[in-house]
């Protein structure tokens, strides 16, 4: 991997990072629920495949 690669990927994860958490609250908060709805729709779909 080559310097420029290398500091072309900090700098993406770094806008990645500073969209997350400071310039959009809003969608920081969207994408956690969408986290928890997906967790718990794994942990229903799960309980129901073991109980049938």
């Amino acid at each position: 991997m080559s310097e420029q690669e290398g500091t072309t990927f900090l700098q993406w994860r770094e806008r990645v990072q500073n969209e997350a958490s400071g310039d959009r609250p809003q969608m920081r908060l969207l994408m956690m629920v969408a986290a928890a709805v997906v967790v718990a729709g794994i942990l229903i779909g799960t309980i129901v495949l073991m109980l049938s």
